[in-house]
């Protein structure tokens, strides 16, 4: 294939993608010792994908991304050492754009639009939300 055909491709490519908006759960854990409730963060991230099999991918690698295991102890919830994990993509949702705002561009791709937070008793719990399941949390923001 010759270079402008893939420049080509690529453009059409780019033509082609569209908006969604990926629910990434993220929670935080003790480093050391139990904890009677998990903070949860949902944090929402504008994203152009080619479909959503593609966004899904994306916010998989946003999330991983953003993690932060704190290795050095360095983050801190309640004087307790945590570390900040990524549980799941919850949910992706496809961005309406009509004829007028359609040439939309956001830039850079991937950033954070929104968050939620909220605190449920147990790791599997956590781990339901991120699946999407239901569960029952107290909002706390």
């Amino acid at each position: 294939m010759s270079e402008t055909s893939v420049r080509e491709l690529g453009a059409e490519m780019m033509s082609k993608k569209q908006w969604f908006s990926a629910h990434v759960i993220f929670y935080y854990e003790k480093i050391n010792g139990s904890q009677e409730s998990y903070l949860i963060n949902e944090n929402i991230y504008l994203i152009s994908a080619v479909d959503w099999k593609d966004a899904e991918r994306i916010a998989r690698e946003i999330g991983l991304e953003n993690q932060d295991l704190s290795e050095d102890g360095h983050l801190e919830l309640n004087e307790e050492k945590v570390s900040y994990r990524f549980a799941g993509v919850r949910k992706i949702i496809d961005v309406e754009t009509q004829a007028e705002n359609s040439q939309f561009y956001a830039q850079p791709d991937g950033v954070e639009i929104s968050y939620s937070e909220f605190e449920v008793d147990t790791l599997e719990e956590v781990l339901s939300l991120a699946r999407g399941d239901m569960v029952n949390v107290l909002y706390r923001e």
